[in-house]
């Protein structure tokens, strides 16, 4: 069901809209335009339906304002003053289309739902070209290893079911991608992709977020909630970190695979869901389940098609690629860099990154924040958690006498400070801290506002 906002200051016309589109979709009506644009930014739509004249904001307005909280919005604009000047300037701004009152009812609905489906189409094709271009959908799946082939040909043949994926692998070997390029190459690519970190949550915490709950189910629950099993519906959802889940919470995921139906808690109705699941986890599941950590039901549930991604230390051969991948990806950061030296390739080749393809990611834009010449350096190409000071904070070669360890490392958060423009979260990211620890350190030197 798509999501429509109807605007308009007719309490009439409003009903009469509400009635039109509701047996299809999720409609909300306001009288008020600017109580439109808050529910719009905070919660999305898929389309508005706005009058053209209105107190306060009318309708083109309104149309500018939509755009700007959302590109991809779908705005049509109503009026009972129909004229050319004002289709005109309404289709100009963006509107998808301009309906004059009165209107035919069949007539707003197939054009709304042409539209809906224009833009599904549009989304799908899109997802289909990037993952056809190298490396997936952001091309952090660049690979010239042997290894990898046989995993990607699995993924695209799972990608073309709707069979559970188990994707295993450390931290930051790219879980998410991958299955990110199995709901892009999949018959689901228009639809929504949903992510959940499940061991972010705590267990209640978890089955509402994800199945839903009525209101008064628990304090707190004021109001009645859809979970992101039904947000997925039609496409697929992501179950990262599957591991970390509680046994209770095992049963009921099994339930919904089993019988694709979620219960809301507080609930007693089942609701029919469409979803494609995908679960990923850095522990290997089948010694989980072995020694009863998991239960053994859920994970070949799960594992009906499992993908085990290897490390980036045992793909080296794939550290030039990525590199030069997230080189383009962060390049508005130093736009004077043009590559990576010899060099500065061989010691990324040489670093075993127990974070993966994201530690090497966040090495090539600390890099572009550090390097002050044309091609990224050793110098600049900081790898791991000691390197990152110990390799900036050397003492220039004509220095008359090395400078203490506080001051190295003063002179080198200052130096960073700088590059980046006095942002400090940027420069807490460039230096590999949180920004609370930057914060204490730059209070200690007195520097902190």
């Amino acid at each position: 069901m798509a999501r429509v906002l109807v605007v308009d200051d007719d309490p009439v016309a409003q009903r009469v809209l509400v009635r039109l589109l509701s047996p299809a979709h999720e409609v909300r009506a306001f009288g008020e335009p600017a109580a439109a644009l808050r529910h719009l930014a905070e919660h999305g739509a898929d389309a508005v339906l706005t009058d053209l004249r209105m107190p306060g904001l009318d309708g083109i307005q309104v149309l500018a304002r939509a755009r700007e909280l959302d590109p991809e919005v779908l705005v049509f604009v109503i009026t009972g003053h129909s004229s050319l000047p004002s289709a005109v300037e309404a289709i100009k701004r963006g509107a998808e289309d301009y309906l004059a009152k009165p209107f035919e009812p069949e007539d707003v609905v197939l054009r709304l739902d042409r539209a809906l489906e224009r833009r599904r189409l549009v989304a799908r094709v899109r997802l289909q070209d990037e993952a056809a271009a190298p490396g997936g959908p952001d091309g952090a799946l660049l690979s010239a290893h042997p290894r990898m082939a046989p995993i990607l040909e699995v993924a695209r043949r799972a990608a073309r079911t709707d069979s559970t994926v188990l994707i295993q692998g450390e931290t930051g070997v790219g879980k998410e991608v991958f299955a990110r390029l199995l709901h892009a190459w999949s018959p689901r690519a228009g639809r929504a992709f949903v992510a959940v970190n499940c061991g972010a949550l705590s267990a209640a915490l978890l089955e509402s977020e994800l199945f839903g709950h009525e209101r008064g189910a628990f304090t707190g629950a004021v109001t009645r909630r859809a979970g992101y099993f039904e947000a997925a519906d039609g496409g697929t959802i992501l179950l990262d970190e599957i591991g970390a889940t509680t046994p209770a919470f095992q049963v009921r995921l099994l339930r919904v695979l089993q019988e694709r139906t979620v219960q809301r808690v507080g609930g007693t109705a089942p609701i029919p869901v469409d979803v494609r699941v995908i679960a990923a986890t850095h522990e290997p599941l089948e010694r989980a389940a072995r020694e009863g950590r998991f239960r053994q039901d859920l994970y070949y549930r799960l594992g009906v098609v499992t993908l085990a991604i290897p490390p980036l230390r045992e793909r080296r051969e794939d550290v030039p690629a990525l590199a030069g991948h997230f080189l383009r990806k962060h390049r508005h950061v130093n736009p004077a860099v043009g590559g990576i030296s010899p060099e500065g390739l061989a010691k990324l080749a040489a670093y075993d990154y127990p974070g993966n393809v994201r530690e090497l990611e966040n090495v090539i834009e600390r890099a572009l924040i550090l390097e002050s010449g044309p091609l990224l350096s050793p110098a600049s190409l900081l790898v791991g958690p000691a390197a990152s000071l110990a390799g900036a904070a050397e003492a220039p070669a004509e220095a008359p006498e090395p400078l203490a360890m506080d001051d190295a490392e003063r002179e080198h958060v200052l130096r960073v400070l700088e590059r980046c423009g006095s942002r400090r979260a940027e420069a807490a990211r460039a230096l590999g801290i949180d920004k609370s620890t930057l914060w204490r350190k730059l209070k200690r030197w007195g520097l902190q506002d």
